[in-house]
């Protein structure tokens, strides 16, 4: 995921009619009076897979779109929230074996059933793992065993419905579990409100809503590299209005514990604090102010862009999302008799665990120095152990106070 974020006042796209070459200039919004970035691309040497318009004003000239659409780079319009307004794409591959697949899945009981129970089964087996990673240091046991027993009934679910029903107890103890591990100040109660879950009432949902919102994109970009229709779905119900993108919602599933885990980290490692937000009292909602978007976005770059195991390569997660999608089409025509979303599994450690901020604060100076650490060093593990917040070791320091080195 690598997108060229713009928002503020006066954002310009535009493309040079030169003869000889043709360049693509873009200008950055202004923000507090100081001038937005410029940038300059000349054609098949721009490193970014999208363009970000969030809440600024400007201009888009045609030939800029014409410059982007010969580039594949697809751009989109973003309200403060993260939430999509607009979008525009490349050309999307005709293929049209692939949608009369797609459709006659979507009318098809138990292949509707299983591609509905695929997406949930690799939803909730992620979710257990952020909670197994926060169980690492947190004490959510409950939480963690009643989710467990909660996905247990997937498997009797015959429904698509019913399917929808597991998911969401599963959802309802794994936010509990969030709930319970997140600092007071965050005020979050959970994922679900009265009357919609997307209405951010505390700083942790504006930080999730503006991070699905970029999943969201990349689901959609996937989308539309493949060629599938985006309004048909089969965990979502179908879409009966031209906004509503039922496919991409399901895709969005099974990668959601993505956004968690950047939100989560951002909030240990105090890239987000409580004042990096604002209470809106028209609608009683929270925002994420500018500063706090950027370190967000750029958490989440660092979550996308890591790397995964999968098939004997290599692959980003924005990568996997693609390559998962096109599972997909190869399954919807009978290229490939199986579907697994779940695959690959994200390896998830923590270094600030219980047992390790335990064996930190246990650590005395003598000890410390037969391990070759030092006095300042110890000092800034004591305290980083005592907090709060999240922190990470490194690998030499780690080995240094693992179990065997402290019990010789």
């Amino acid at each position: 995921m690598n997108p060229l974020h713009l928002s503020g006042w006066g954002v310009e796209v535009q493309a040079s009619n030169s003869k000889s070459h043709a360049e693509l200039m873009i200008t950055d919004g202004r923000r507090n009076n100081n001038i937005g970035e410029r940038y300059l691309f000349l054609p098949r040497r721009i490193e970014y897979d999208s363009i970000i318009l969030e809440n600024c004003t400007g201009h888009i000239s045609l030939a800029a779109l014409r410059w982007l659409s010969k580039h594949n780079i697809p751009v989109f319009f973003l309200d403060f929230d993260g939430s999509t307004i607009s979008n525009i794409l490349p050309p999307t591959p005709v293929k049209a074996n692939i949608r009369a697949a797609q459709f006659q899945a979507a009318n098809n009981h138990e292949r509707k059933l299983t591609i509905a129970r695929a997406l949930v089964q690799a939803k909730i087996a992620k979710s257990l793992q952020v909670l197994e990673w926060l169980g690492e240091r947190y004490d959510i046991e409950k939480e963690l065993r009643l989710t467990k027993r909660e996905a247990m009934k997937l498997s009797k679910a015959s429904t698509v419905p019913q399917i929808r029903t597991v998911e969401g107890r599963v959802a309802l103890h794994y936010w509990e579990a969030l709930a319970k591990v997140l600092p007071e100040p965050l005020h979050f109660q959970g994922r679900m409100t009265t009357t919609h879950n997307n209405n951010a009432s505390d700083p942790f949902n504006a930080a999730l809503n503006y991070g699905y919102g970029f999943l969201k994109i990349q689901c959609r970009m996937a989308v539309n590299t493949v060629g599938l229709e985006p309004a048909v779905g089969f965990l979502h119900e179908l879409s009966h209005y031209q906004t509503s993108e039922s496919l991409v919602y399901d895709l969005e599933e099974p990668f959601r514990f993505l956004v968690d885990l950047s939100v989560i980290q951002a909030f240990e490692t105090h890239e987000l604090t409580p004042q990096d937000f604002i209470f809106t009292r028209d609608d009683y909602l929270y925002r994420i102010q500018w500063e706090g978007k950027m370190r967000l976005l750029g958490t989440l770059r660092e979550t996308f862009n890591c790397g995964v195991s999968y098939k004997e390569r290599r692959f980003k997660w924005d990568t996997v999302i693609e390559e998962k999608t096109t599972e997909l089409a190869r399954y919807l025509n009978g290229s490939t008799p199986e579907l697994d979303f779940s695959k690959p599994a994200p390896i998830l450690e923590r270094q600030d665990t219980r047992e390790v901020r335990e064996r930190i604060l246990c650590l005395s100076q003598c000890e410390a120095e037969k391990l070759c650490i030092g006095k300042s060093e110890l000092h800034y593990l004591r305290r980083k152990a005592k907090s709060q917040q999240g922190f990470r070791i490194y690998g030499k320091v780690r080995e240094k106070i693992a179990p065997s080195s402290l019990e010789s």
